[in-house]
């Protein structure tokens, strides 16, 4: 692993196949452990993702359509739909860079958090569609074990202890409840980013390790969430400054050379993920989202989540829980090898996590502050998960270890007995009615933690740990290690049933409805606009909402005039305020929700919508003409709407109004991310399409280029054509893109050579050297 050779305490070197058999199994027990956790999805028939939600509102509404849970709503709004439509663009053999089904196109790759170039985004191109989402979940817990456990012997534990740290940090409470989320997309990586940054802090093989901490660094920029991405940077900051600095002691030249190594490797790591960074930065830029996008933090009352996992019910801030004995094994760890400086490190990193989780002085000065607040700082749960998974892994192995007994013993006893009385007050608490319990048993999750004391007690009195300091061979270090064993499977057994009750599931994926395919049959290819949208509308009261709820629009082939994307550009809102004299709540703004309520045919052409969904009994908007009704719902449609139009030049000096008399062009679209029109005019036209003006389109007619300029606010592109009859193409592709990808193509032509180099260096040195020893 990483070329770290480390076997077990006791045992003997029978070749190279003998030494990597703990790891093996080590790395084997993290994998099965996420499989555990993932059974309840991993059954014939069954799709993960809250497709039940749907049920509750729209033309998608179903009686009677049991709901497991209302805050998983972004897999089914956000996530899922996306992954289908990436997973469709590549199978069709296109990059998926544009999602042209949702308001007037809005881009799929830049906007981050689709995660179109992660690494388990690529998995899932390879799996079926029904599995594309399950493979990236399995994918992210299974990195994430692995990283931690390799964190673990880059540290010098042995096996059965790094699937300790491994299990605990893949299902932890931040990292199970938020596999289905961006988030995790980042943070698995943390564990092989600090192995990887162990490594080149110590100087050895720089240059491998070096190239390693860069990779590791580009699969957590792909992930796609910059706010996860900044937090585990301040982390991963914090962990290496301690570490440098005491391994240092105070000499500036040792601090130097690391320093300089993990800036370096940094940046080849931004620069790997520059074909993401860079155009996404301009869409960041362009984007009109306001504050914060996640919750708030804990109030320090629920420092008994740690142990528990019984009070988070908030998808934005899951429960922290990481389990008993992680917590217990990594008190013993500071209290062993608080002089180590990995150990200080991971301390530093889980104190920051603590403030940054839970609701103190220090938080709320953070979130006071004018830029600094605008960050979720909360998400540093998924590293404080990462330092008590690691430094459990550490106190587990001290104990495997047999290292200073008699501390082991009182501390690890005492630490358990705390945790018991812990227990026990959460218990007297829910009997009270003092504390609010989330989803699931709480009873159940109680009797479990309570079992663990208990059995944390036995295993570690059964290990021998008051015995006398000795190696943990012979019949005692089988007793240890069976022990040891034990513990693993106790804690993995509490987080499998404490994770598996937090997936949605459903028989089927996205319902089709009778309404929906109504819908589907009667408007074609033609923007609709719903109308009515609210940001929780799966908790009572129920919304009255029509249409298809914005992203899962997606899945059904309805293109809606309405998005949920937290990176839309700001020029929407600004464009139907100017048109319509309307602003959009703020709620809605806050989270990226845009669904425009259409009264007018007007306005309803002016933005290329062809049809308009509005609750029963409702009238026609002005202009428009009453086509039926769908599930209930009244349907309209809008004369002279198109997503092209022309309009002939106005006289000199006037400009063209928004509202302008035009006439329809038929558009097709040769892969999602282009668009053509065909247009026909005895005199020079003004072309307009209804595409969001975004950096990264560019025209050409009759296959010449094409100057293009925007309209309505900054919102729509437009040009001017001339006479005759003309081929107008756009395509999106931005020329950051491109700078990206040859920035990412340079660093690893430079990874290249410098390997080669080192190489020839390496042998030429030992070709001089075995011609000496010949003289």
């Amino acid at each position: 692993m990483v070329g770290v050779r480390i076997t077990l305490p006791g045992m003997r070197h029978r070749g190279v196949t003998r030494t990597w058999v703990p790891d093996v199994l080590g790395v084997a027990c993290t994998v099965l452990a996420v499989v555990a956790v993932m059974a309840p999805v991993l059954r014939p028939g069954v799709h993960l993702g809250s497709f039940d939600l749907l049920s509750r509102i729209g033309l998608t509404r179903r009686p009677g359509v049991a709901v497991h849970s209302q805050f998983p709503a972004d897999q089914v709004l956000y996530f899922v739909p996306l992954t289908n439509l990436a997973w469709h663009q590549v199978h069709q053999g296109h990059l998926p860079l544009w999602n042209p089904g949702n308001v007037l196109g809005v881009p799929l790759a830049f906007t981050w958090q689709s995660g179109v170039f992660s690494l388990p985004m690529l998995l899932s191109y390879l799996a079926p569609l029904h599995l594309a989402y399950t493979v990236i979940v399995l994918s992210k817990l299974v990195i994430a074990g692995t990283g931690a456990y390799v964190l673990c012997r880059v540290l010098g534990t042995g096996a059965l202890a790094a699937a300790f740290g491994g299990t605990v940090f893949e299902l932890s409470g931040p990292m199970v409840h938020y596999a289905g989320w961006a988030m995790t997309s980042v943070t698995c990586w943390a564990g092989w980013i600090f192995a990887t940054g162990v490594l080149l802090v110590r100087g050895r093989h720089r240059l491998r390790h070096g190239i390693l901490l860069a990779l590791a660094l580009a699969g957590a920029v792909y992930g796609g969430h910059p706010e996860s991405l900044l937090v585990l940077a301040v982390s991963l900051v914090i962990f290496l400054g301690v570490l440098i600095a005491v391994r240092a002691r105070g000499s500036a030249g040792a601090v130097r050379r690391p320093v300089l190594d993990v800036v370096v490797a940094g940046a080849c790591g931004l620069a790997l993920g520059a074909p993401l960074v860079l155009p996404g930065l301009q869409v960041v830029q362009a984007s009109g989202r306001e504050g914060a996008s996640g919750g708030a933090a804990y109030s320090l009352t629920h420092l008994s989540d740690l142990v528990t996992g019984l009070q988070g019910t908030d998808f934005r801030v899951p429960s922290p829980y990481v389990g008993l004995l992680a917590l217990v094994f990594a008190v013993l760890a500071v209290r062993l090898s608080w002089r180590r400086p990995e150990v200080l490190g991971l301390a530093a990193v889980a104190v920051v996590g603590l403030v940054l989780t839970f609701q103190t002085p220090i938080y709320s000065v953070i979130q006071s502050a004018p830029a600094v607040g605008q960050v979720t700082w909360n998400r540093d749960v998924m590293l404080l998960g990462l330092a008590v998974a690691v430094l459990g892994a550490l106190g587990l192995d001290a104990v495997v270890r047999r290292l200073d007994p008699g501390v082991v013993r009182r501390w690890t006893v005492g630490a358990l007995a705390v945790a018991g009385v812990v227990v026990a007050g959460v218990c007297l608490a829910v009997v009270a009615g003092a504390q609010h319990t989330g989803a699931g048993s709480a009873w159940g999750r109680l009797g479990v933690a309570g079992a663990v004391v208990v059995v944390g007690l036995v295993l570690v009195l059964a290990a021998g740990v008051g015995d006398r300091a000795r190696p943990p061979t012979g019949a005692g270090g089988r007793r240890v290690r069976w022990a040891a064993a034990g513990v693993v499977a106790a804690q993995g057994a509490v987080l499998v049933v404490a994770g598996a009750s937090s997936w949605s599931i459903s028989a089927g994926s996205f319902p089709v409805t009778a309404a929906v395919r109504t819908l589907e049959r009667t408007v074609g290819s033609a923007t609709v606009s719903i109308n009515t949208c609210r940001p929780r509308p799966f908790s009572p009261p129920y919304s009255t909402e029509t249409g298809i709820r914005p992203n899962a629009n997606i899945a059904y082939g309805v293109h809606e005039f309405a998005v949920y994307e937290p990176a839309l550009a700001k020029a929407y809102y600004a464009s139907w305020e100017a048109v319509s004299g309307q602003q959009l709540a703020r709620s809605l703004r806050r989270v990226g929700l845009f669904c425009p309520q259409m009264t007018s045919a007007a306005e309803a052409r002016i933005y290329g919508v062809g049809y308009i969904l509005d609750p029963a009994h409702t009238r026609a908007p002005r202009g428009a003409v009453r086509d039926g009704s769908v599930g209930g719902e009244e349907l309209f449609r809008v004369p002279g709407a198109a997503q092209a139009t022309w309009s002939p030049v106005p006289p000199r000096g006037q400009a063209l109004g928004v509202d302008a008399p035009a006439t329809p062009l038929a558009v097709t679209r040769p892969d999602p991310a282009s668009v053509r029109v065909v247009t026909r005019s005895g005199t020079p036209g003004i072309l307009r399409l209804r595409v969001t003006a975004l950096p990264g389109w560019s025209a050409t007619v009759d296959g010449r280029p094409l100057p293009l300029t925007d309209w309505a606010s900054g919102l729509m592109l437009e040009a001017r054509v001339p006479a005759g009859r003309h081929v107008v193409v756009l395509r999106y592709w931005p020329g950051a893109f491109s700078a990206g990808i040859a920035l990412a193509l340079v660093v690893l032509v430079g990874f290249a050579g410098a390997t080669t180099y080192a190489r020839w260096g390496r042998r030429h040195h030992r070709s001089d050297a075995v011609a000496g020893v010949g003289t």
